[in-house]
């Protein structure tokens, strides 16, 4: 009886972290500067805006520009300041990056399958 309870509760567990939003994968990988982790994260193609030049990129371009910016303002530290529901279709949050300024980070999510991705980050001056 033990073993089936443990069994159901564990199932539920890994259940409930696949659909979780990756808060802190997302923190971590800005943290240390990882544009691959961001992307790999996202949509196959994701809007990203960096102070006002905005496109929509593939993985392997929003690496690109993830890691032109990442070059042009190493890391110190990144936090989220709001975190959306994790129950929708969509999901929305709100950090900083410091670097040599301080940068507002948006990150909209959208549900695909049973998983959240990334759909667009906007990154400004604070």
């Amino acid at each position: 009886m033990n073993l089936l309870l443990t069994s159901i509760l564990s199932l539920i567990f890994t259940i409930a972290s696949i659909m979780s939003i990756p808060f802190d994968d997302i923190e971590k990988a800005f943290e240390t500067s990882n544009a691959e982790k961001i992307m790999s994260l996202g949509k196959s193609k994701v809007l990203i805006s960096i102070d006002g030049k905005e496109g929509v990129y593939s993985k392997s371009q929003g690496t690109q520009v993830l890691k032109n910016f990442f070059k042009k303002h190493p890391p110190k530290s990144f936090d989220f300041d709001f975190k959306g529901k994790e129950s929708g279709a969509t999901s929305f949050a709100v950090g900083k990056y410091y670097s040599d300024k301080v940068f507002r980070v948006s990150i909209k999510m959208k549900k695909q399958r049973e998983e959240f991705a990334i759909e667009s980050i906007a990154i400004a001056e604070n």
